[in-house]
């Protein structure tokens, strides 16, 4: 077997260890990552009613995207600590020396793999994430303007429509059940009282720009009280009923507010983070030229932030190589042990340098500065182990 062929025989195998450490270790962390945003956020929207089944299901894919990004960086660390640690203990990387290979040659596919996944990385964080992540808050914040019902929380008093008060007892779909509307004056007195077995809420845009709820009742009746006198019998109420009836609202206001969620620096796209950086980022009419510089660092420093974050992947994967040999430990609990207080650390001096605001002290560079440090100490421990 010629030696070309050896070499390459043994870099399939480091490959495949690495591959296989590395998919479970960022797994575990993915699932972890996203479980905690379910359980939190998705779950609460489902129990509510803000969202179906199928929304629901949605929004648990898009938070993949912006997750997997901070779980690589985590877990390359820690499958190329256990698959190195694992060989290393095994006396293979000892074999592997012996043939005549480096350590950085050993290592070469290992590496070459995190810097591919460094490279996704880097396309997730500039655009698929900031995609997903915006779909996402509209999705969580209920489809209120395509579905108003999604606002009706089956059991409990919604007041959000200004001069009404609405419950419905349960929900099928988008039909409200046991319906009830109180309309109330500018005083909060009761004017109107409906119950109705079955209701329906729809927006409704007019010509002029003003959007209104429109109630669509079945078996509805109702009892209304002139001027807001219903807790007097001075005047008598009047009552009707009818099969089937159709009321409108007034809620520009609500329609305008509701499902809107305010758009972050870090959900804007390559494109988006570019024009930024060019002309600013929500600047008032009368921002000062130290506001304009300011805001256009801030998207500088966000766009280099993407970019550091998705190469720490391939530094981190450099440090894991001479630190499994000295650790030369292959137990799994242990090696990702080591990884996260790595990890941990990596994302404390990362935080850090985010928190310089000034311009002057060129926060969009002191973004890089956590992997200067872990190329560093990297390069350090290989001259070390090189010579022993």
């Amino acid at each position: 077997m010629g030696l070309d062929r050896r070499v390459r025989i043994l870099d399939r195998h480091v490959l495949k260890e690495t591959a296989i450490a590395t998919g479970a270790a960022t797994g575990a962390f993915v699932f972890v990552m996203v479980a905690g945003n379910v359980l939190q956020q998705v779950a609460e929207a489902l129990a509510s009613g803000r969202v179906n089944a199928a929304q629901g299901l949605e929004l648990i894919v898009l938070l993949f995207p912006g997750v997997i990004p901070y779980a690589l960086p985590m877990g390359v660390l820690t499958g190329v600590l256990i698959a190195f640690g694992r060989m290393s203990s095994q006396h293979e990387i000892t074999a592997m020396k012996a043939s005549g290979l480096g350590l950085m040659r050993i290592a070469r596919p290992a590496l070459l793999f995190a810097l591919g996944l460094a490279a996704m990385a880097a396309w997730l964080n500039l655009e698929i994430a900031p995609r997903a992540n915006t779909e996402y808050r509209r999705l969580l914040v209920g489809s209120v303007k395509e579905n108003p019902t999604s606002l009706i929380t089956p059991g409990e008093l919604n007041r959000q429509f200004k001069g009404l008060v609405i419950r419905a007892g349960s929900r099928e779909g988008d039909v409200l059940k046991d319906f009830w509307l109180w309309r109330v004056d500018d005083r909060g007195k009761l004017i109107q009282s409906i119950q109705a077995a079955e209701a329906r809420l729809d927006r409704v845009d007019k010509p002029d720009g003003e959007v209104f709820l429109r109630v669509t009742l079945k078996d509805a009746k109702m009892e209304s009280r002139a001027g807001g006198e219903i807790d007097s019998f001075s005047k008598p109420a009047s009552f009707a009923s009818a099969g089937n009836t159709t009321m409108e609202f007034p809620a520009t206001n609500l329609f305008n507010s509701s499902g809107s969620y305010e758009k972050k620096l870090r959900w804007l796209t390559t494109s988006e983070l570019f024009s930024a950086m060019g002309s600013g980022w929500r600047l008032s009419p009368n921002a000062s030229l130290a506001e304009i510089e300011q805001s256009k660092m801030e998207a500088r420093k966000q766009f280099m932030a993407h970019l550091a974050s998705a190469f720490s992947i391939f530094s981190l994967a450099l440090l894991a190589v001479p630190l499994a040999m000295r650790v030369g430990r292959s137990e799994t609990f242990v090696n990702a042990a080591i990884a996260l207080g790595i990890s941990l650390s990596y994302y404390i001096l990362s935080s850090a340098a985010a928190w310089v605001k000034q311009p002057a002290f060129r926060p969009d560079i002191l973004v890089w500065i956590p992997n200067l440090i872990v190329i560093g100490i990297a390069v350090r421990l290989i001259g070390r182990v090189e010579r022993h």
